[in-house]
């Protein structure tokens, strides 16, 4: 085993004495190298990776990414929108999964094989980003263990809904323990089919640090050149596989050492950074240490665009990066050699005659003077001509001794080249606005709320069948998120708390309304169908569970509910679906705060206390809408909590991200840390849903019930 810790420990002593041969540490390196395997930096088909410089995390719920009045993936543009404002991509990573998963039983492949146009829709997207030179990752969360299995061998139905919990291979989190095992090899059988199908060039692991061989086994059959690109920095043990990662840290300090890239510099990292507002410094030391970044903008929900500034950078180091990539895959390089200046820190990286110098102001303040000595000849006595890459210009003179004076701002990087031939300079990239993605900084309260129209209106002496009276007030709303969920995003008030569980309270004015008593059931839906023929435009899904001939596609009203379910809630439904069906019963979907209202202000909707003999909880399936009485809200209402979550008119949109709040819960508990809310929840609880296209919008466990509006 390789001790990481001598190893960084003896750089630093290496720099501290400022030894410009560093014979021990050389020694070092290669009686270590000789302990780990490399072959696989030898496969011809991964040859690309080791100068994968730029890697954009695709969120696949913005609307950058897919129109959907258009129902088409904006490949094109994303790609553009790369190439102008990060000086292009080499990978985009094509996240599907959280924070969707756990609403209903898919998994994370069935994301994927649900994505507009499944998966011949993900085909000929990665068809075009490899005509456009740019590969195509997936990602696996070996977490997911709680939805949907994948099935066995000889099951008929790959996508049936069938799901449980198995305990071995996961811990209190819902992280896997180990990643060996049969739910390991089932989806890695899966993601193999999906990469097969789509083309994918390589799969980031999230939350792992490295493979396994069962897992990898049946992806290799997929594609033999696959790339496993993990979260976490690998061992070296796991070298004989891991080709590269992500470097998920802030900065990488000096003189800390990146053992991998010293040992083996083909190695691909990327750095990564999401949550900050400037990425100057993260963007400096990956430059200084030869490796790559991480754009990631839409961080599942929350829009973080960066800076004007932070594009020019990394456009300007992506540049840099591959232009000299040969240098910076030097097998003999030199990490933190001598330098002039204490504040100024130096690698050397060699390429045939030429040597370069990366540089690192280590400092908060501005360096002015001579930081470095440069060679003046190569072996055979020709000169060398010095060229400042970072800044594009060539050094006439050299001070005594050949010392190179420099000024460099604080934390700043730099790019020396000594070479006995001519380098083509080019000019540093200047800061300018973005003009083809609307990068504006947005914060939660800039989100904007659907305008929500009234309904129909309830005389002052009617008494709508099936609904419940409830009286207008003005309230302080107070909702939260359920406490066993990580947040991220959140959903509106000020960016300072888009990770707390709580929402900050709110004053709400209600008018007097009528609630539906139980949510809209199967029978209910189908008289809507019959009466109104009523078509989505997007049928994907769409009443997924009920029976169809194939003639029957396009005519809903034919179709068939499921023996038994007649009085069970709808699901399979989207937003705009039960909105359609509100219009036409003359009534609307209740908002939020109407929702919650009606459920009673007790912490549930019959109490205090939680009782699983009055709702529907952990139940696996959806039960009749009257089948527990004893649940009752204070306003008459029933099935608040648990059977099926149901859908507020509650849409916002920030131009990049869609969303829709659902309340009560469901049926379904889906255990582990990074899944949605599940099972039924309390009445202040609500869950943000990602809207996408109705092919995902539609669940199994969502359905709704309806408002109507009065005249006092």
């Amino acid at each position: 085993m390789i001790d990481h810790t001598k190893v960084s420990n003896d750089f630093t002593e290496h720099v501290g004495r400022k030894s410009t041969t560093g014979n021990d540490l050389e020694k070092q390196r290669a009686e270590l190298r000789a302990t780990i395997d490399r072959t696989a930096f030898e496969k011809e088909g991964l040859a690309w990776y080791r100068s994968a410089y730029s890697e954009a995390f695709v969120f696949m719920y913005d609307t950058s990414f897919y129109d959907r009045e258009e129902q088409r993936y904006r490949i094109d543009e994303v790609l553009d929108d790369g190439e102008k404002e990060f000086g292009g991509y080499d990978i985009i990573l094509l996240w599907q999964s959280y924070p969707r998963l756990g609403i209903d039983g898919r998994n994370q492949m069935d994301f994927y094989r649900d994505m507009p146009g499944g998966l011949e829709g993900l085909r000929k997207l990665t068809d075009r980003a490899h005509e456009r030179g740019v590969k195509v990752f997936v990602n696996y969360n070996p977490w997911d263990l709680s939805t949907r299995r994948e099935p066995g061998a000889g099951d008929p139905d790959p996508r049936g809904y069938r799901w449980g919990f198995p305990e071995e291979g996961r811990d209190s989190g819902g992280s896997r323990i180990e990643s060996s095992g049969a739910p390991a090899v089932a989806d890695a059988e899966a993601l193999g089919s999906i990469i097969h199908a789509i083309g994918a060039d390589g799969i980031f692991l999230d939350t792992m640090g490295s493979d396994d061989p069962g897992f990898r086994g049946p992806i290799e059959q997929a594609n033999p050149d696959i790339v496993f690109d993990p979260e976490g920095v690998p061992g070296l043990e796991s070298l004989g596989s891991i080709t590269g990662s992500w470097l998920q840290r802030k900065a990488v300090e000096p003189p800390e050492l990146l053992t991998i890239r010293w040992l083996e510099p083909r190695f691909s990292f990327r750095s990564i950074d999401r949550d900050s507002l400037d990425h100057q410094n993260m963007l400096h030391r990956s430059f200084f240490h030869g490796v790559g970044n991480v754009i990631w903008e839409n961080i599942f929900g929350w829009w973080n665009p960066w800076n004007d500034a932070d594009r020019a950078l990394i456009r300007r180091c992506s540049r840099l990066l591959q232009r000299q990539r040969a240098a910076f895959q030097d097998e003999n390089w030199q990490p933190y050699v001598e330098t002039l200046s204490q504040d100024v820190v130096a690698h050397r990286w060699h390429d045939g005659d030429s040597i370069m110098h990366t540089m690192l102001n280590i400092t908060n303040d501005v360096v002015t003077g001579p930081v470095i000595k440069l060679p003046s000849q190569t072996g055979d006595g020709r000169s060398f001509r010095h060229y400042d890459l970072w800044n594009g210009v060539e050094i006439k003179t050299l001070g005594t001794n050949n010392q190179l004076n420099l000024t460099m701002n604080p934390g700043e990087a730099g790019c020396i080249v000594s070479t006995p031939g001519e380098l083509k300079l080019l000019a540093p990239e200047k800061a300018s606005p973005s003009t083809s993605v609307i990068r504006d900084r947005v914060t939660l309260g800039d989100l904007t709320l659907r305008e929500v129209g009234r309904s129909e209106l309830a005389g002052p002496d009617e008494d709508p069948s099936g609904m419940c009276f409830v009286e207008g007030r003005e309230v302080e709303l107070t909702v939260r998120h359920n406490a066993s969920a990580i947040m991220e995003g959140a959903c509106y008030g000020g960016i300072e708390t888009r990770h707390d569980m709580h929402h900050p309270p709110q004053q709400v004015a209600l008018q007097s309304y009528w609630m539906d008593k139980t949510e809209v059931t199967n029978s209910e839906f189908q008289v809507f169908l019959k009466e109104s023929q009523y078509v989505p435009t997007d049928v994907t899904n769409f009443l997924r569970h009920w029976e169809q001939d194939a003639e029957q596609a396009s005519q809903p009203w034919l179709w068939s509910i499921p023996a038994g379910k007649e009085k069970h809630p709808v699901i399979w439904v989207d937003l705009d679906d039960a909105r359609a069906y509100a219009k036409w019963a003359g009534k609307r979907l209740p908002t939020e705060g109407e929702w919650q209202i009606a459920a009673g202000f007790s912490v549930w909707p019959w109490g205090d206390q939680f009782a699983p003999d009055l709702c529907n909880s952990g139940t696996g399936d959806t039960t009749p809408v009257d089948q527990f009485p004893g649940g009752v809200s204070n306003a008459g209402c029933l099935d608040m909590a648990g059977n099926v979550w149901e859908w507020t008119e509650s849409e916002r949109d920030d131009g990049h991200t869609r969303f829709a709040i659902l309340k009560g819960g469901s049926h379904l508990v889906v255990e582990g840390r990074w899944y949605n809310a599940s099972g039924a929840q309390r009445n202040d609880v609500h869950e943000k849903i990602l809207l996408m296209y109705p092919g995902l919008d539609r669940c199994g466990t969502i359905g709704f019930r309806c408002v109507k509006d009065t005249t006092s």
